[in-house]
């Protein structure tokens, strides 16, 4: 949610068409789901139910709590659920940028026991789940309004030249400029994915990079290390990234007074000196001191990455460290920043596109159903606003 909208998403509707109304806005929803789509095993949906969805309703209030009404031919209109729009901003909206996370190009299945495949032989003109999802949320994020879109890292399975060539083909497609931090994945094989992709025409590098927009520098970190999956950041890389947020020119431009900054990096920064979450993040040594030195260089900074597949806020020696979820498993979804005058928002949303989101919604079921409960997080893990310099306030939950 925002301060003008608000997103829906469901697994199920008892109808197919039905028209849900948030305040004076209302909209038809509700469509059969693809034939492929199962909900349990082999079972598929009840007839007449529509299949898994998501509306944007726009044009709403700040600060209000609205009734979500459903109805239908056959379902009495009723009170479905709550939910309160974010605070209006603080000052003029400067930008918007986005970011897309772990599409691992080349997978062929979801889950530890690899229990959620695309169905077999894939239906024709039905591109592969991760494709189909990465071509979604950057549809959906450039119709949200974002200038730039980055992608932090994962973008592969196994650094192949295929899997490379299909991120190029992908990304191509995307009608705003790209910025790419690399993961672990894409680090793996023999070919150089940095190399592949700027060859290709695409900012990607080893090295620290940024990209200024109107009220935020955007500086892209490099933590992957060649067949591990723990982060590093050293601390010549270090110097490099903090450098950049704390007013060191982009390369090719002058310099002058850096506005605030966001940091993407592909591996979260460790919160403790040992891991409490899986998969393993950046080092302790090299977390503790890159969120000192970034912090004492530029007081209004936040980091932002990947590589957990699940939402997650938090702050690691003081430093905003937000996780944001995979494009192409539950939730399955992008992030879109808004940054005004007086801070920056986060907007988490799912991936709307009907054969994308059918998809999403099975995997929800993966690890016998904890995946589907674990990787959303909270609302305020999903959706936030940060005032410069270092206030958080977190999105208000639906009241039950």
């Amino acid at each position: 949610m925002e301060h003008d909208s608000i997103q829906l998403s469901w697994g199920r509707l008892p109808e197919v068409g039905m028209t849900v109304e948030i305040g004076d806005r209302s909209a038809v929803v509700g469509t059969a789901a693809p034939e492929w789509y199962r909900i349990a095993g082999r079972r598929r949906l009840p007839d007449g139910c529509a299949g898994p969805g998501a509306v944007t309703i726009d044009g709403l209030l700040p600060s209000v709590t609205y009734d979500v009404v459903l109805s239908g031919v056959r379902f009495r209109r009723r009170v479905v659920a709550r939910a309160r729009t974010t605070d209006a901003p603080v000052g003029r909206l400067l930008s918007r940028f986005a970011t897309i996370s772990d599409c691992h190009f080349g997978e062929r299945t979801f889950s530890p026991l690899h229990l959620f495949h695309d169905p077999r032989p894939r239906p024709e003109g039905l591109e592969p789940y991760t494709v189909r999802c990465a071509q979604a949320a950057i549809s959906e994020a450039e119709a949200w309004g974002s200038e730039l879109l980055v992608a932090k890292g994962d973008l592969t399975q196994d650094g192949k030249p295929a899997e490379i060539s299909t991120a190029v083909e992908v990304l191509a497609r995307a009608k705003v400029p790209v910025a790419i931090a690399l993961g672990n994945h894409d680090v793996r094989g023999r070919m150089h994915t940095a190399t592949a992709l700027r060859a290709a025409g695409f900012e990607a590098t080893h090295d620290g990079s940024c990209r200024d927009l109107p009220g935020v520098r955007v500086v892209l970190g490099h933590s992957p290390i060649p067949d591990r999956h723990v982060g590093s950041l050293p601390e010549a890389h270090v110097a490099q990234v903090v450098g950049l947020a704390g007013g060191g020119a982009p390369a090719g431009g002058g310099g002058g007074s850096v506005p605030p900054v966001v940091v993407v990096l592909h591996h979260p920064l460790r919160r403790w000196p040992v891991d409490t979450h899986y998969p393993p993040s950046v080092r302790w040594r090299d977390s503790r001191h890159f969120a000192s030195a970034l912090r004492e260089a530029n007081p209004s900074a936040v980091v932002v990455s990947g590589h957990t597949h699940r939402n997650r806020l938090y702050r690691a020696n003081g430093l905003l460290v937000a996780e944001v979820g995979s494009t192409k498993d539950y939730p399955g979804q992008w992030a879109g920043y808004s940054v005004y005058e007086g801070g920056i928002r986060q907007v988490v949303r799912r991936i709307e596109r009907p054969d994308a989101i059918a998809w999403n919604e099975m995997t929800k079921r993966a690890l016998g159903g904890v995946w589907g409960w674990w990787s959303p997080g909270t609302l305020g893990d999903r959706c936030w606003t940060l005032h410069w310099p270092d206030r958080v306030v977190r999105a208000a939950p639906a009241p039950r």
